[in-house]
C-alpha cells in the first residue's frame, strides 16, 4: 500500500462517533444513556424500586416493584420527563409507560453498600399456610400471586 493511500490518523472516538453517525446509532446509544443517568435522577431509593425496562420511539418503559411505587411515579411523571431530557441534554423522553415487572438484580457493589442487605429468612411454614387459606377463596386470579408475596412480606417484618 502506498503513502497516498494511508489515510491521517484519528482518534478511537471520532472514528467510534462516525461509524456509530454512519450506521445511524447515535439515536439508540443517546436513549440507552437513560440507564447511566436514572439514579441521579431519581434519587437512590426510587431507583431501588423502578428501572428503565426499555426505550421505544420516545416511549420510556419503567419497571417497579409494586403497585405503591407505580402510583408514585406516576405522580412524579411530569417532573421526571424533563429532569431526565435534561440531564441527557437532549430530548429523548416524550412519555414514560409504568408497569409492575420484574426488576434486575442490584450489581454485587450496589447490594453490598446497601442497608437492606440484611439475610431474610425464608418464612414461617405455618405462616404460608394461612396466608395460602386466606387466599384459596379467590382461586387463580392474576393478582393473587403479588398478593401472596405482600403478605408474607408483611408478616416478616411484622414478627
Amino acid at each position: 500500500m502506498s503513502r497516498s493511500a494511508w489515510r491521517r490518523p484519528v482518534r478511537i472516538s471520532e472514528a467510534l462517533s462516525a461509524a456509530f453517525r454512519r450506521l445511524g446509532l447515535e439515536e439508540r446509544i443517546r436513549q440507552h444513556e437513560i440507564w447511566r443517568v436514572w439514579p441521579a435522577v431519581v434519587g437512590p431509593q426510587i431507583a431501588q424500586h423502578a428501572q428503565p425496562h426499555a426505550i421505544w420511539q420516545g416511549r420510556l418503559i419503567v419497571h417497579v416493584t409494586d403497585p405503591v411505587w407505580l402510583h408514585h411515579l406516576s405522580m412524579m411523571r411530569h417532573r421526571l420527563i424533563p429532569a431526565l431530557n435534561e440531564k441527557l441534554q437532549v430530548s429523548v423522553v416524550r412519555e414514560m409507560i409504568l408497569r409492575v415487572g420484574e426488576m434486575p438484580a442490584p450489581p454485587p457493589a450496589a447490594s453490598s453498600a446497601s442497608p437492606r442487605t440484611e439475610h431474610v429468612p425464608p418464612p414461617d411454614p405455618a405462616e404460608v399456610a394461612r396466608v395460602e387459606a386466606l387466599l384459596a377463596p379467590l382461586g387463580d386470579a392474576p393478582f393473587c400471586e403479588a398478593l401472596r408475596s405482600l403478605l408474607l412480606r408483611a408478616s416478616r417484618r411484622s414478627s
